[in-house]
């Protein structure tokens, strides 16, 4: 796997994108970053995390020093402003409800060179904050690109002038795990940190 020397592109449109977003969090949200010191700096790794809201992917962003990559569905990337905004910020697209072997391809190959993905596992927002059920996408991903899956977990809800955590835990070495249980231990340990902040019991 090659390094990823550079962890944030150093862009203009990039940094002016992100210091909007940035300043936007910390204005509305005032987030808080637990367990940075767990996720690796110079290897590919998918951030496996629950999902609460469309904010789920920006928010992560501006928590961590990498250059992140997600996906966002393709009729986002329509919206001419939008659009631009997005792939600034690291999204690329992904057409819903069938098997798009392009997005899978592009997200192999961010993590096979080093890059950071950020995927949510459960595939849909929750309407309750509970965990649900995962989907085995994150499992193919790393396994193809050899990759590492930190479990993270937004410690919500969204309330506008309070304060949202963002946790990270111990990265799972894909190669240690068999293929049938690994989507079942990133699950448990995103909802052990889940459980830790009191977000679920």
């Amino acid at each position: 796997m090659s390094v990823n020397i550079d962890l944030r592109k150093k862009t203009p449109f990039f940094r002016a994108a992100r210091y909007v977003v940035y300043s936007f969090f910390q204005l509305a949200y005032r987030p808080k970053v637990e367990g940075l010191e767990k996720v690796p700096m110079y290897d590919g790794i998918i951030v496996a995390s629950n999902h609460l809201s469309n904010l789920d992917p920006p928010l992560i962003g501006i928590c961590l020093p990498h250059y992140i990559r997600f996906m966002a569905k393709i009729e986002l990337f329509r919206v001419p402003i939008l659009g631009h905004l997005f792939r600034a910020l690291g999204a690329f697209p992904i057409h819903r409800g069938k098997v798009d072997k392009q997005a899978i391809r592009t997200a192999i190959d961010v993590v096979r060179t080093g890059g950071c993905l950020v995927m949510f596992p459960e595939g849909h927002r929750s309407k309750t904050g509970e965990l649900g059920p995962f989907a085995p996408g994150v499992a193919v991903i790393a396994r193809k690109s050899g990759g590492y899956i930190v479990p993270a977990a937004i410690c919500g809800p969204y309330r506008l002038f309070r304060s949202i955590t963002v946790r990270f835990g111990e990265p799972v070495a894909v190669d240690s795990v068999p293929a049938d249980q690994l989507m079942d231990l990133v699950r448990a340990r995103i909802k052990a940190l889940l459980e830790e902040s009191g977000t679920i019991s």
